[in-house]
Order: C-alpha cells, then structure tokens, then sequence
C-alpha cells in the first residue's frame, strides 16, 4: 500500500487505497462463493449416502458399483452446481437417475429383494422432482423441461405438482397453443374436469383465435360432452325433448356447431373443415351436425378436390348427407345401401367433379379411392377392377394420369390370365404410357422388360434406341435390363452391348465399367480383365467404383499379385486421392495385410501432402484407428 501511495499524488492515494479495498472485496466475495458451492456439494453427495448405503446394504449393489454410482452422481452435481450451468447437464443427469432407477428394479426382479424399496425409489423419484424443478427455473424459455416434467409427474403419479405447475407453464409461455392444449388435456384425461379443460381452451382461443390445434380440442370437447348429455337424456325420454332447438339439433350438438362456425370463419383451409367433419363422424347421433359441416363446405369449398374426395367417400361408406347436385346424387336414405350402389354414388360424385375441376390432383384422388375399393377383400371383384380400368383411360384420355398410376395400370394387367387379347391391350397401354410420359424411366423400363419377355427383339431394339435417346443419363435402368437379356438369352452379344454403353453417356459409361470388368473375369479370365482395366482406368470419366472392383477381384484370385493391387491402389489415389481419404485407407490396409508394413509410413506422409486441408484431421484419425486395431487386421481373413 505504501509502494501504491508514494508513486500517486496526494490526492489520488485514497483513490489507490478504495481501489485496493475494492479488489480485496471482490476477492473475498469470489472466495465465499467457492466456499459455498463446496459446502452445497458437499452436503448433497452427503445426502446421497443413506440411499447408497441402504442399496448396499441390502445387496442390490456391491461395494465397488456403489463407488461407481457414487461418484458419478458426484460428478453431476458438481456440473448442475457450477456457475456455467447447461441445459444438457440437468438432461444427463435425469437420464442417469432414470436409468438408475431402471436397473434397481430389474436387480429387485432378479434377485428377489423387497425390502427398503418404497424408501429408495421414492428417495430417487424425489430427486428428479427436484431436478426437474431446478432445470425448469433456470431454463423457462426451454418448453421441453415443462412437457418432460408434466410426463414424469404422470408416469409416478405426483400430479398435485402438475395443477400447480400448469399455472406457471401458461404465465410463461402463453404465446404457444401447445401449453393450452397440454393444459386443457391434463385437465380433461388426468383430473376429469371438463369445466377447467373449457376454460383453458377459451383462454387459448382468446390469445390465439387462429389456432386449429385449440379449436379442434375444443370442438372435440364440446362434442363429447354433448353426445354423453344426450345419451343420458335419451334413458329419460321426458327430458328429451326439452333438450331440442328449432332446428332438431340438441343444445350439446348446437354448442358444438357454434364452436365449427367460429373455426371456419378463423381458419380457411379444406383440410381442417374435413379434420372437424370426420371426427364428427366418430359419433354416433351426430349426423345433423355432420349435414350442417357438409352443406356449409359444399356452398363454399365447391373448388377444392378435397371437398369431392370427401363427399365420394361419405357415398362409399352410406353416410347421410345433403345433395352436392340434385341431378347427380340424392339424399341417401338411413339404411345401409348394398356395396355395389354406395360403388355408384360413389363414383358419380367424382365424375362430376372430374368434369368441373379439370386438374390432375382431382383425378389422382379418384383414382386413389378406386384403387383402395380394389384392394379390400369385398366381393365384386370384377366390378370394381373395371371400373377402375375405365377411369384410368378417362385420366389418360384427359392428359391427367400420372406415372406412378400408369405403372398401376400395366401391373394390374400384367397379373391378369394372358390371352392374345390381354397381351395385345398391355402392349398397347405400354405405348400409350411412355407416349403420355416421354420421360418416364419407369415405363421404358417396364415396356423394353415386356417386349424381352414376349421375345420381340427387333422391336425391343427400337424401342430401347428411341428410349436412351429421350432419357440419355437417365437410361442405366435400360442397359442394365439389355444386357441382363443378353447375358440370359445371347452371351456372343453381351461384350456388344458392353462396348455400346461404354461408348454412349459418361455417365453411363462410368457406372458401366466395374460391371464389364466382373463380367470379363467370370467369362474370360483375370489376365483379361487387367488389360482391359489398365485401358478402361485412363478413359474418362473416371470411375472409383471400377478400382474397387479391381481390388476385390484381385483379392480373391488364388494368388493375389501385389504388382497389380498397387497398380490398382495407385491409380485410385491418383485419380481420388485428394478429396477421398478412404482411398488411402484402403491402401494402407492392404499393404499391412499382405504387402510391406514398411510402406504405410510413406502412404501417410503422401496422403497428408495430397488431401485437401480440411480432410486431413479425419484421415489422422482413421490412420490412427488402423494403427491401434493393426492386429485384427492382420488376423482378419
């Protein structure tokens, strides 16, 4: 202090010596909080000694994996204890004791312990109660803590905690529907408070009137609560009446139709009008309701396919419902309607709608809902096929018929009896379907396999020539299929189609090569294929895939040359050694497995020079792995 005052002025040393004491405050401040924390922990690692001494007690844990327990639940609590606390600190630590938790019971199982196991589990269970807690005060922006809490308080029945701590989830964040809709679920499934469940929602909807999620809990509230009044008023047939409005719906199903009204005018969307008529229809005694959804959805969603999809397929399940066109269908009586006529009616909702909305998702539906009547076990099988047949025309005819449907189409009458009329009608939807979609490799593909099959070669060729000329890059599926025909049906012509496709796209070509190279060995011999890999290696495009093929065919020569594997191993590099480390790691494993040990230094020096930068760290690392496994290696068949 005295070095600090001779050198300051005489009015700046009491300046000097606040500074000083300042300094030495904070130092002492720092020092009861290092004091703190150790106490804290230390008296929580106290805490956890009963527990860990009962467990031992009763052997549910030797010494040394109580020690093991112990200090890794030390470890946790000096993380969750620290000033630089994270999220997945408390996250572990849960796990830990979860898992804890876990193995104690399946040591109880096993071993047949009971005792002390209230008192140790509610000793655990406690403590990630409080852990959760903690997490959740730290971190409130973070809504996975509160839905993780709300679940583990159900899963060990504490849900006195939950009452309190949805109150303080919705202070927090009542900007997001989902706590509204937690809130409101918890209320209704875990407490059977619907009243409660009711206000959470309305609260919601109040914050958030747009919500589909908070409406459509609510209509489902609503509704459930106005089918049960109803079925306890229908046992009292004096009561029932009372329950009626003007318009023959109860007040339960009039409550609920308020709630539809006030989502449609909110939200415009077909897809969630459908979501809020179907679950009507899970109801019985709704269909008033239904009728109502269903008339306000044709008046104005008239333009949406989704809105005729959904009528067909009310007509295929016989539901009740108004007239989309008094021409086309009428209100269907209450009785179940034979599967054939609900089939009709079905079917003519969607030829109307195919007539006024003239799109492809408009007939893909149909389609969609034709081809799943096909796929039930039902009867009326040949009904139900041609009717399917006659719309996809009417699709096709319409230029609206997408591939994956046409693909359909030529997969119903492949499995069909063959006739020459058969024959002759798939060969013609074969046409039809690579005309319609010129650049589908799907359907050349299906029509070259078929024109192979019936053995039309000469047409096969033109087809396939008239294909990989449209495709030209996508056409691999077409050689494949050519030169798996020639394999089967010409072996003479295989090294033709070979040379044709390694003369065509590069791309082509490229994933054509490690084929030919296999093909060459099985037929002619390995002596073969090296001359021909050492042209095919330096024509491009380059192709990694043909090294490797090279490699594995010389590994499994009888005598593996070492000349040619370098070779091989040595063109690899050359060509991928600087943005591929696995070339490298290749290489230096097969010199350590049947090559010189000596060599792999080299290849690692010449790999870190060759790789770019950022690829250098992982080839260190894979180097380092062989390196430390060199034994399996070299044991390895």
């Amino acid at each position: 202090m005295n070095v600090i005052g001779t050198r300051c002025p005489s009015g700046a040393i009491t300046l000097c010596r606040h500074r000083s004491r300042g300094r030495h405050r904070a130092s002492t401040v720092l020092c009861q909080s290092a004091v703190r924390f150790a106490v804290l922990l230390e008296k929580r690692c106290e805490d956890m000694i009963p527990e860990l001494e009962q467990m031992e007690r009763i052997k549910l844990f030797d010494k040394n994996e109580i020690r093991g327990i112990a200090k890794k639940l030390k470890e946790y609590e000096y993380k969750i204890q620290r000033h630089t606390k994270t999220k997945e600190d408390y996250l572990r630590y849960i796990q830990y004791e979860m898992d804890l938790l876990k193995l104690i019971k399946q040591r109880r199982d096993k071993i047949g312990i009971t005792q002390k196991k209230s008192d140790i589990d509610h000793t655990i269970t406690n403590k990630m109660d409080r852990l959760y807690r903690d997490a959740i005060f730290k971190f409130q922006d973070d809504i996975r803590f509160w839905v993780a809490y709300i679940k583990f308080c159900k899963h060990v029945h504490y849900h006195n905690n939950v009452s309190h701590m949805l109150g303080r989830m919705l202070q927090v964040h009542q900007d997001k529907p989902k706590c509204w809709h937690i809130a409101a679920r918890w209320e209704l499934e875990e407490n059977k408070n619907k009243q409660t469940a009711r206000q959470f929602l309305l609260r919601g909807l109040h914050i958030h009137p747009n919500s589909q999620l908070l409406f459509i809990d609510t209509f489902k509230l609503e509704l459930e609560d106005a089918v049960v009044n109803d079925q306890k008023n229908e046992s009292n047939n004096e009561n029932a009446m009372s329950t009626r409005t003007d318009d023959d719906m109860t007040i339960g199903l009039k409550r609920t139709y308020t709630v539809y009204q006030q989502a449609s005018k909110r939200i415009k969307d077909i897809k969630f009008i459908i979501q809020l008529l179907n679950i009507a229809k899970e109801y019985n005694s709704t269909e008033k309701l239904q009728n109502k959804i269903v008339s306000d959805m044709i008046q104005e969603y008239a333009h949406e396919p989704l809105m005729w999809d959904t009528m067909a397929r009310r007509e295929l399940e016989g539901l009740v419902q108004p007239s989309l066109d008094e021409k086309v269908v009428e209100i269907n009586s209450s009785q179940q309607t034979p599967l054939r006529d609900r089939i009709t009616s079905c079917n003519k909702v969607y030829q109307t709608a195919v007539k006024k909305i003239k799109t492809e998702e408009m007939w893909s539906l149909y389609i969609e809902c034709l081809i799943e009547i096909n796929q039930k076990a039902d009867p009326l099988p040949n009904f139900k096929r041609k009717l399917l047949k006659t719309v996809l025309l009417q699709a096709h005819q319409a230029k609206k018929l997408k591939e994956k449907y046409y693909l359909h189409w030529i997969n119903m009458l492949n499995v069909e009896k063959k006739d020459e009329t058969a024959n002759k009608k798939l060969k013609e939807i074969l046409n039809i379907a690579t005309d319609a979609i010129p650049n589908s490799t799907s359907l050349w593909h299906a029509r070259l396999r078929y024109l192979y099959a019936i053995e039309e070669e000469n047409e096969a060729e033109i087809v396939f020539s008239k294909a990989t000329q449209i495709l030209g890059e996508k056409s691999l599926a077409l050689w494949k299929v050519k030169m798996l025909h020639a394999q089967t049906k010409c072996s003479d012509s295989t090294e033709q189609v070979f040379q044709a496709a390694l003369q065509g796209h590069p791309s082509i070509a490229r994933e054509m090569k490690p084929l030919y190279i296999e093909w060459l060995v099985l037929k002619k011999s390995i002596q073969t294929a090296r001359r021909v890999y050492d042209n095919l290696c330096l024509q491009p495009p380059f192709s990694l895939e043909l090294h490797k093929k090279m490699i594995e065919l010389e590994l499994i020569q009888p005598e593996i040359s070492l000349k040619h594997l370098r070779k091989c191993n040595e063109m690899s590099i050359l060509q991928f050694g600087k943005h591929n480390t696995n070339v490298w790691i290749q290489y230096i494993t097969i010199e350590m497995k049947y090559g010189d040990p000596k060599k792999v230094g080299d290849l690692h020096r010449r790999a870190v020079k060759t790789l770019e930068p950022m690829l250098t760290d992982s080839f260190i690392s894979e180097y380092s792995l062989i390196k430390a496994n060199i034994d399996s290696i070299n044991t390895d068949t």
